[in-house]
């Protein structure tokens, strides 16, 4: 950042995040981000809602029999509108509009029966659609193109409006709107909102003030991240709805010190919202709510037959820092159209468990059609009868993969591209490790701390490119301490803006110089001296091409890797750069163009200590191959390579098992007892993988169990009883090389190994 801009924002720029941050309810503060001149403060969440569990939507719509009935298959929670897009449903002070259809005598007669029930008070509020408002303040309007023509509405037509800017004075009635309802009606315990983002770009006339008085620039002209300017203004614009959101914590705790938000996401592992560029919210804003709940889709459009649906639950938990986070599982048999048509009962229970598996409690919608009633109460009582295991973990460490949102915006920079450019890598990278069942916990750039980098004995940076300075100096000096690291092409070749280095920020500890792209004929190419200064949208496509793979005989060759591959030269599809070892780094295979018997060969793998530590670099992005062109060779390398950089340090839990069974490991911190919980997930699908692969969704109708799953705790727990939950069978457990071991002798959808810790 150029010092004269770093100083007018160091004088100017957001007062309210400081104002609003300066005292509890927050916690302690994050790595700076652009553009923040206040410390960011995830907010501290209620202990009633870190032991929430049975989140169950459109009890609003149900009678009094549905409601109890709901209560009884273990709903805790529950919306309650409080405004609509066209009016609010209490006597305001602040919009004077009332409903012909909604009395005000309605509120207070729901607000009994959900206290009668036991059920908590979720009030929901758009958060940028409130027709009154519209019409009333033309200047909140956020207006999506260069242009101070304010958007205009037939009111009549559309009663509701368009969108309000959130980044100015409505942000306020927004605040006290919330305030206001609190104070009327305080037994509300939350609040929900849908769709609380600034949309990625607003041109009304206060963002034009604002951005000018803090940056001295004008709005850039079009939202295209491949403009370094819009790279700018995007993080300008998620710092000033990061300090709305954490201005409106502090307003309503200051009212209700346990109330929560406890709302929608639109940045928390939805594969949709992944391709939402520019961002509509930061990933980290997340930590600003006190349990966020992100729609978890399925269907073709969201990647539903593949490890996508798992990832988005892992990464929607991992965006409260492992707390609290929620995942509703959309019942849609197909998103195109958008319909229940012939859904399986089954599937109900197959998604709420994988929610649950990857950390995230999963919420329904409880009002479905006849067909479906019986199978979401069956869903609910398995979450209910899981509860005591549910709340109060976290995972237990081995192996950190980074998903970096800032690499996902400034590197990925296209919805359409994104996925390629980026998304591949890790995606690739969870499928090896679910499937080898390696203990991985998905962390965030804000989580790139010497602090949190110390629990963790392997750091996986796939194509980790946007890096920045502070960053690149914890996992250097993490490396050096005898941590490990296995990273991918890119991996620190970009700022935390997006702009290009040029040359990568890691290279001494990679152990190697970047030398640019393969060219068609495997050649050496010239590095573009315009590089550092910027790239065109081309630079990730010249990367693509088809090669031969070739390993050496070293440790990475081995095990089934020995048995796939060999020595022997076997395909490679995926993205790749040229790179140039260091002394003293080890080439483990190398990249040759495909059909080109003449092209000099370049590293495909590399590998060096560096300190105490262990690194693998791949400049053949095997982990984008293993989810876009899949080989098993990629698994097992990707695998080998995971293990080797741990530097001797084992698993905590070692699980062996067919691919299909996914395992998470989570410790439980409750009541004053210690746990480790293994999760176990059936994921065999009987029908998937017949279909067209593009449309393919996952419908399951019936169960294929795995017998003989076999659990090892590493040396040095002490370990209680071993019981399989929720059905609280004792496991005999036998003394092994490797430690102590279970075998679960039957695994149908989905089950828990459970022991309690004695103090080590």
């Amino acid at each position: 950042m150029p010092s004269r801009l770093a100083a007018t924002l160091a004088l100017l720029f957001l007062p309210a995040l400081a104002a609003a941050q300066a005292k509890p309810p927050f916690g302690e503060p994050l790595p700076p981000q652009p553009f923040e001149q206040s410390p960011f403060r995830p907010v501290a969440v209620p202990e009633w809602v870190r032991g929430t569990t049975g989140v169950g939507y459109t009890l609003s719509g149900l009678d009094t029999a549905g409601r109890t009935a709901a209560v009884k298959h273990g709903v805790t929670i529950s919306e309650m509108g409080f405004v609509d897009p066209f009016y609010p449903y209490y006597d305001s002070a602040l919009l004077k509009k009332r409903s012909p259809h909604v009395g005000l005598d309605r509120l207070p007669r729901d607000i009994a029966e959900y206290q009668k029930l036991g059920l908590r008070i979720l009030g929901v509020y758009p958060p940028t659609l409130q027709g009154e408002v519209y019409e009333a303040h033309p200047d909140w309007r956020r207006i999506p193109t260069d242009t101070t023509t304010i958007p205009q509405v037939d009111m009549k037509k559309f009663g509701h409006g368009g969108m309000l800017c959130p980044l100015g004075p409505y942000g306020d009635f927004f605040i006290d709107v919330l305030a206001e309802i609190l104070e009327k009606h305080p037994a509300v315990d939350a609040f929900s909102f849908d769709g609380l983002h600034h949309g990625g770009v607003c041109y009304c006339e206060h963002c034009r003030k604002n951005y000018k008085a803090d940056t001295g620039k004008p709005i850039p002209p079009k939202p295209d991240l491949n403009d370094p300017a819009f790279r700018r203004y995007q993080h300008w614009a998620d710092r000033r709805l990061e300090a709305l959101v954490a201005k409106a914590q502090a307003r309503l705790k200051a009212i209700k010190p346990d109330v929560a938000l406890v709302t929608w996401t639109t940045n928390a592992g939805r594969y949709g919202h992944f391709l939402s560029l520019p961002r509509n919210m930061s990933a980290r804003m997340n930590l600003l709510f006190d349990a966020p709940d992100q729609e978890f889709w399925a269907d073709e459009s969201n990647r539903g037959n593949t490890v996508v649906p798992a990832f988005a639950n892992a990464y929607a938990w991992a965006v409260t820092n492992h707390r609290v986070a929620f995942s509703e599982p959309y019942l849609m048999s197909h998103g195109n159209p958008y319909g229940k048509d012939s859904f399986p009962p089954h599937e109900i229970e197959r998604r709420m468990m994988l929610s649950l598996t990857h950390g995230a409690g999963p919420s329904i919608a409880v009002a479905q059609p006849k067909r479906l009633r019986a199978a979401v109460d069956h869903g609910l009582d398995e979450v209910l009868r899981r509860k005591p295991w549910l709340t109060h973990k976290s995972p237990e460490p081995w192996a950190a993969l980074l998903m970096s949102d800032n690499t996902r915006t400034f590197y990925g920079r296209e919805a359409g591209r994104v996925e390629e450019r980026y998304l591949a890598g890790v995606f690739g990278t969870f499928r090896a490790t679910l499937e080898e069942h390696l203990p991985t916990t998905v962390i965030n750039d804000w989580n790139l701390t010497a602090d949190e980098l110390k629990k963790y004995a392997v750091l996986i940076l796939p194509n980790a490119a946007s890096l920045d300075d502070k960053q690149v100096k914890v996992i250097d000096e993490y490396v050096r301490g005898g941590g490990g690291v296995v990273a991918s092409v890119d991996t620190s070749l970009f700022d935390e803006y997006g702009d290009p280095r040029a040359k990568f920020a890691l290279g001494e500890l990679l152990g190697v110089e970047y030398l640019g792209l393969p060219t068609a004929a495997g050649g050496k190419a010239d590095l573009d001296v315009n590089f550092a200064k910027g790239i065109g949208p081309d630079y990730w496509e010249k990367r693509k091409n088809v090669f031969d793979l070739t390993l050496g005989v070293s440790w990475l060759n081995a095990g089934k890797l020995s048995e796939y591959v060999g020595t022997e030269p076997v395909t490679f599809k995926g993205p790749a750069v040229r790179v140039k070892p260091a002394a003293g780094t080890q080439i483990l295979g190398t990249l040759r163009v495909k059909g080109d018997p003449k092209a000099e060969p370049f590293p495909a793998v590399v590998s060096r200590t560096h300190g105490q530590g262990r690194v693998v670099y791949l400049p053949a992005g095997i982990d984008a191959g293993y989810y876009l062109y899949a080989y098993p060779y990629q698994r097992c390398l990707v695998a080998n390579a995971i293990r080797w950089a741990a530097n001797g340090v084992k698993p905590p839990v070692t699980v062996t098992a067919p691919m299909c069974v996914q395992s998470t490991v989570m410790r439980q911190t409750k009541d004053g007892t210690r746990r480790l919980i293994v999760h176990l997930f059936n994921d065999v699908n009987t029908t998937g993988g017949k279909a067209y692969p593009v449309d393919d969704v996952p419908l399951r109708e019936e169960v294929l169990p795995v017998h003989d799953i076999r659990v090892t705790f590493r040396p040095g727990f002490k370990l209680g009883p071993i019981r399989l939950q929720p059905d609280n069978t004792e496991l005999k457990a036998t003394e092994t090389p490797d430690g102590v071991s279970v075998v679960v002798p039957r695994l149908d959808v989905h089950a828990m190994v459970v022991v309690e810790l004695a103090d080590n």
